[in-house]
């Protein structure tokens, strides 16, 4: 009996090896995916122009136009982090940009249900005294100027 033990063991232990090498190759092959195609926009989803060039207002200051969104930072994750905002300035003369973090605005649907209001809780006064926002590449080409 001793002899059939290691026999029926190596029998059994023969398919087990297969499978995990088999497992390991399946691992190592990489499968690259076909691109996927969009024929109309997705419900609850916006294009970006829907946000840059519209205004942003002020909930504490009676919704009043406190600047422009000029910009859209996104994240890798293809998140939008914040929204440049021109402010200040005269014809866009003096103008600066502030970032504002995407959590701290609120966009609702114009009584048209046509365009999106864009407000955050922030005065006029409160993003001019904002620390202006540059973009990194901006100072690498200052840099490059040197």
């Amino acid at each position: 009996m001793k002899t059939i033990k290691p026999a029926i063991l190596g029998t059994l232990m023969v398919p087990a090896f297969m499978f995990a090498a088999g497992s390991v190759n399946a691992e190592e092959s990489t499968t690259t995916m076909e691109a996927t195609y969009l024929t109309e926009t997705p419900e609850n989803t916006f294009h970006a122009d829907a946000l840059t060039g519209n205004q942003v207002k002020s909930s504490v200051e009676d919704d009043e136009d406190i600047g422009t969104i000029t910009d859209l930072v996104i994240g890798e994750d293809g998140q939008i982090n914040a929204v440049v905002v021109g402010v200040g300035g005269f014809l866009g003369m003096g103008e600066k940009n502030v970032a504002i973090e995407w959590d701290s605005l609120e966009l609702t649907k114009n009584e048209d249900d046509d365009d999106y209001v864009i407000t955050v809780n922030a005065s006029e006064d409160a993003l001019e005294a904002a620390e202006e926002y540059n973009r990194n590449e901006d100072e690498d080409e200052d840099e490059d100027n040197k």
